[in-house]
């Protein structure tokens, strides 16, 4: 009887951590107050704020979207620090981006289908990186691809 008990108090602790560590992940990544003040400061009716890590320049960056009154979502990008690095800017289509872009993904993923573009300019010198999302024989994709075509980092999304 013993052994019973000490099994279903398992389970349920289990479960309840399984249960805490996807409630965390379905709430998205936690966004520091400083980077929300910032925002708020330059933005004051920001709202839906949402975050993700990612990687550019050889930083690890954590981009925040909102939404501004009825405007199309902002995309900006914080380093470690809280501080605003860049913004990222969204692209109407590849020929927006330098033909090498292009070249790349047409050699690299024939038959992909464009989701979306998005233009990150390096503000600390010259160099321009793109994330490109992309669906590949049914797979999304997420690249990072710089403006001579050089694939910077790809990911399953």
């Amino acid at each position: 009887m013993r052994q019973s008990v000490t099994t279903i108090l398992s389970t349920l602790l289990l479960s309840s951590l399984a249960f805490t560590v996807n409630a965390e992940q379905a709430a998205g990544i936690n966004i520091p107050e400083k980077v929300k003040a910032d925002i708020l400061k330059r933005h004051p009716n920001a709202h839906d704020l949402q975050a993700s890590h990612e990687q550019h320049f050889g930083h690890e960056l954590l981009e925040v979207t909102f939404t501004e009154d009825d405007k199309d979502p902002k995309l900006e990008l914080f380093k470690a620090d809280g501080k605003l690095f860049t913004d990222e800017l969204p692209l109407d289509d590849l020929t927006e981006a330098p033909p090498a872009v292009k070249e790349a993904l047409d050699k690299n993923f024939p038959g992909y289908e464009l989701k979306k573009a998005e233009l990150i300019v390096n503000p600390n010198g010259v160099g321009e990186e793109y994330e490109i999302y992309l669906v590949v024989g049914g797979v999304n994709w997420k690249f990072s691809i710089n403006e001579k075509g050089n694939i910077q980092g790809k990911d399953r999304y």
